[in-house]
């Protein structure tokens, strides 16, 4: 059971009733919302690229498929970018279209090495009918056009980059509060548990957190955030009571650090890892970090 002396509170109910009301309500902080530095570096890495495509912008209808021919044939590599101008990300350079008037299924190829005279006339084809040819005459800047696709992009990595952003914050807060005498390691590679746990299944998997202490590690860290409900906090509350069995048996301490408005409508749950774990704190609760580790 959760030592909730050690950590402050008269019983486990008062425990229990301080860590439900102290629940954030979300973890979007300025970084969920676009990862920037990944959006510049798609962009930054076909500059060249652009602004041979952006000359498209500059032409009139009637020679823009001379044009793109033209280019094609002397600047191969520009076929690489054209999928991304339609949030397409191309898996061994080719996309597969069923075309319904045909009723058959058509292969494209966009990779520079396949660029030849027989190629060019069927990628010209494929941008007259994904409407990208009347993109050329709608848009002014191609390089800020494909700026806003990527950050359309970006959203749809924002479940998983919600973790990510927990795991940020409380290492962060971790190092603020704990004193010298103490090493972390964040996503340590050289101790895991998880392979005693899984039977050597995840060799690579590592901890959150790892904190040394005269360079034995005295704590494991594990951090989740939860929005919505589902079976996987529930494995996770699940999984984490035997990792507290394992690591107590390695005489290593383990604190589970979770929050968000999830766990409001799946309390049982997580009481019941409560009842088995010692250390089990909210990003709030943090702060009495240094009361487990004294």
């Amino acid at each position: 059971m959760v030592k909730f002396k050690e950590l402050g509170f008269r019983d486990f109910d008062e425990y229990i009733a301080h860590f439900f009301n102290a629940l954030l309500p979300t973890n979007k902080t300025y970084e969920y919302f676009v990862d920037w530095n990944k959006v510049k570096n798609v962009i930054n890495k076909y500059l060249d690229e652009l602004s041979l495509l952006n000359s498209l912008t500059k032409v009139g209808t009637a020679e823009r498929e001379k044009h793109l021919y033209s280019l094609l044939a002397k600047y191969p590599q520009i076929v690489e970018i054209i999928p991304f101008l339609i949030a397409e990300r191309v898996k061994n350079g080719r996309i597969d279209i069923f075309d319904p008037d045909l009723e058959q299924f058509l292969i494209f190829e966009f990779k520079r090495s396949k660029v030849n005279k027989e190629i060019i006339p069927r990628i010209i084809e494929f941008c007259i009918k994904t409407g990208i040819m009347d993109l050329f005459q709608e848009v002014k800047d191609i390089h800020d056009y494909l700026l806003g696709v990527e950050v359309g992009i970006d959203t749809n990595a924002r479940k998983n980059r919600s973790g990510d952003i927990f795991e940020a914050m409380c290492q962060k807060k971790i190092r603020r509060l704990v004193g010298r005498d103490y090493n972390i390691v964040n996503n340590d590679p050289d101790f895991s548990l998880y392979p005693i746990i899984t039977e050597g299944k995840s060799k690579g998997k590592t901890h959150d957190i790892v904190i040394y202490k005269d360079n034995k590690p005295v704590l494991i860290v594990e951090c989740n955030f939860y929005n919505v409900t589902g079976s996987k906090p529930i494995s996770i509350a699940e999984s984490y009571i035997e990792m507290y069995r394992v690591a107590k048996e390695h005489e290593v301490d383990f604190l589970w650090v979770t929050d968000g408005p999830a766990w409001h409508k799946m309390k049982e749950p997580l009481i019941r890892s409560m009842k088995e774990i010692d250390w089990v704190l909210n990003f709030r609760m943090l702060n009495l970090i240094n009361r487990i580790l004294k």
